[in-house]
C-alpha cells in the first residue's frame, strides 16, 4: 500500500489546527494533499466539498480536532482496503492525555466516545437490529470508487452522518458480488477529545438525537418503534422517556450499546434523554 496515492479530508469551522497539519504531514507514505473545507455546514456537505476538490484514489477523512496517534496512521487505515471486498476502514478512538476528570468521566459514561484500539483488523459492519459500529468519520478510509458508488454523505444530516453514510456503503455491491464490508484497522488510533463540559455533552447529543430522527424518516427500518407518526405518539414517546431517566441513571441503556448493566452512570442517562429531546423535535423541525 506504500505506493497508493491519498488525500486527507477535513472539515472544519475555523481552519485545522497547526498540529494536526504538522502531523499529517509527518505520515509515511506521505498524502498527496491535505485538504481543508472551513466553514461550511453540516459536515457531511463539508466532505462532499473536499471530495470534489480531491484527485487521489484514495481518500482518507479526519476531524479538526483529532490527531494521529501515530506516522503511521494512513498506512495502516489504507492497508485493509488492500482487499476490494472491504469498503470503509476506520481508526479506535483514544482521549487525549490531558483530558479532565469530566471528559474522562464521559467516555466511561457514554457510548462511541472512545474505542479501543485493535490488534487484528476487526469487522465493525452496522448491521440490524442495532446499526452501531466502532468506526467513525473522525477518521476513517475508503477509495474514491466506494464513496461514489455509496453516493457520498447526506448533505442534509446535522448530525450522525457516518452511520448513515456506512449503512448505505454497507448496502452496496462490491466487486466481490457481496456487500461491502466494514473494519477497524489493526493498531491505527487518533486521540480525540470527549465534550468538556456537561453543557456540551447535553448539545452534542440533543443534535445526535435531531440528525437521528432525520435518518429514521428517510430509512423507516431503523426506527425500532420510534416512529412519532403523530403528536400523541411523540408525547407518548417522551413521556415514557421522562419516566424512565431516574431509572436510567442505575440500569442505563442504549441502542448504541445494547446491554443491560446496572452502574452508577448520570452522565450517560442525561446524554441520551438529551438525545431523545433532539429526535423528538427534530422528528418535526427536520426538512
Amino acid at each position: 500500500m506504500t505506493d497508493l496515492i491519498y488525500d486527507v479530508i477535513i472539515p472544519t469551522l475555523h481552519g485545522a489546527p497547526a498540529e494536526l497539519r504538522a502531523a499529517l504531514a509527518r505520515q509515511r507514505p506521505a498524502p498527496h494533499a491535505i485538504i481543508e473545507v472551513a466553514g461550511v455546514r453540516p459536515n457531511g456537505l463539508a466532505r462532499n466539498r473536499g471530495v470534489a476538490q480531491s484527485t487521489a484514489p484514495w481518500l482518507v477523512f479526519i476531524d479538526d480536532d483529532a490527531l494521529p496517534g501515530d506516522d503511521r496512521l494512513c498506512a495502516r487505515l489504507l492497508a485493509p482496503l488492500a482487499d476490494p471486498a472491504i469498503g470503509v476502514s476506520g481508526a479506535a478512538k483514544c482521549l487525549p492525555q490531558d483530558s479532565s476528570w469530566f471528559q474522562r468521566r464521559v467516555a466511561r459514561e457514554v457510548p462511541r466516545i472512545e474505542h479501543a484500539i485493535v490488534h487484528v483488523t476487526t469487522a465493525s459492519d452496522p448491521d440490524p437490529p442495532h446499526f452501531s459500529s466502532a468506526v467513525t468519520t473522525t477518521c476513517c478510509a475508503m477509495r474514491r470508487a466506494t464513496f461514489d458508488a455509496a453516493g457520498g454523505f447526506n448533505p442534509a444530516l446535522v448530525r450522525g452522518v457516518d452511520t448513515e453514510f456506512l449503512i448505505r456503503v454497507r448496502r452496496t455491491v462490491a466487486p466481490d458480488g457481496g456487500t461491502y464490508r466494514i473494519v477497524q484497522a489493526a493498531a491505527a488510533w487518533v486521540s480525540h477529545p470527549a465534550p468538556a463540559s456537561l453543557g456540551a455533552l447535553l448539545v452534542k447529543h440533543f443534535w445526535y438525537g435531531y440528525g437521528h430522527a432525520q435518518e429514521v424518516r428517510r430509512d423507516p427500518r431503523r426506527a425500532r418503534g420510534r416512529m412519532l407518526t403523530t403528536p400523541w405518539h411523540a408525547a407518548a414517546y417522551l413521556l415514557a422517556r421522562t419516566v424512565w431517566l431516574l431509572p436510567s441513571v442505575v440500569i442505563p441503556f442504549s441502542y448504541a450499546e445494547p446491554a443491560w448493566r446496572p452502574g452508577f452512570r448520570p452522565l450517560k442517562a442525561l446524554a441520551l434523554y438529551a438525545g431523545v429531546l433532539g429526535y423528538c423535535v427534530g422528528w418535526y423541525r427536520a426538512p
